[in-house]
């Protein structure tokens, strides 16, 4: 009840008119009734840059569909009963109190409200609920090669992507332009699935033989040569990295932020009315 009368204090200092009817009828160019478009309702339908053609198939949809809305409304208001009538007025009022109310706190939200999550309060949250965080598929973290089996480099570049150290692996990215595919950040968690799609070499039939972790492969097929090693693998059921879900950690901290924010907002706002007696509740 007492949100119904926040909202009501917000759309009210928003705005007094009435969106689903005009009394009076300026410039019509199409009338029903009691009800019309004027020249502004139509030129604002019609693109910039619209030709005679556009406008006149533009309109005309438009038009049906204006009109068929307004007489289906007008049978309506014959046919239904006077209650459930209030019912529907009292339920198109409640969503324009709604509608206004959830515009005017997203405009000030987005205008006021801290979107900075610190790191220190991502990983604070993951440590809390770290129990929480299930993965429901496997990751793993890889890095490979597709080349053309007549690549020059290939033994050489063999060699360093087995290797692996940091020198080796800016050797490889050097050549990169070389390659027909690679993905080279091993650090980051993928999802099985990607991997599957980076390369048909290794897919679910056979990936429990080569998806083992600090494994490195050299396999072919009629795409090219695959040069890939495994970091790491975690399975479906065991916890997420952090490093994984920090975006999803980070959008739920907003969202609480958020909901604090207009928590506090609303109940600011029903205290102004209450003590300058804007609201005032009759017992």
């Amino acid at each position: 009840m007492i949100k119904r009368f926040i909202y009501i204090l917000i759309a009210a200092s928003l705005a007094s008119c009435q969106f689903f009817e005009k009394e009076t009828e300026p410039d019509a160019v199409v009338s029903l009734g009691k009800h019309y478009l004027d020249k502004s309702d139509v030129m604002r339908i019609l693109p910039s840059d619209y030709t005679v053609a556009d406008s006149t198939r533009i309109m005309d949809v438009y038009i049906n569909k204006w009109a068929t809305d307004y007489l289906l409304l007008d049978n309506a208001r014959d046919n239904i009963g006077q209650n459930r009538q209030q019912e529907l007025e009292e339920l198109v009022e409640n969503y324009r109190v709604e509608l206004y109310a959830q515009e005017y706190l997203k405009d000030l939200t987005k205008q006021n409200l801290d979107t900075i999550i610190s790191e220190n309060q991502i990983k604070a949250f993951y440590e809390l609920r770290k129990e929480d965080f299930k993965l429901n598929e496997d990751l793993v973290q890889f890095r490979y090669l597709q080349l053309d089996p007549l690549n020059t480099d290939l033994q050489k570049i063999t060699k360093w992507f087995n290797k692996g150290d940091v020198p080796s692996l800016r050797k490889i990215d050097s050549l990169k332009l070389s390659y027909r595919n690679y993905f080279l950040n091993d650090s980051i968690w993928v999802k099985k699935s990607h991997l599957f799609d980076a390369m048909n070499v290794i897919n679910p039939v056979n990936e429990k033989l080569y998806i083992k972790e600090n494994k490195i492969w050299k396999l072919e097929d009629s795409l090219g040569v695959y040069l890939v090693r495994f970091n790491k693998v975690l399975k479906r059921g065991d916890r997420a990295p952090l490093s994984y879900v920090k975006p999803t950690v980070k959008q739920v901290l907003l969202n609480k932020s958020k909901l604090a924010y207009i928590k506090k907002l609303e109940k600011d706002l029903l205290n102004d009315a209450i003590n300058s007696d804007k609201l005032k509740i009759n017992n």
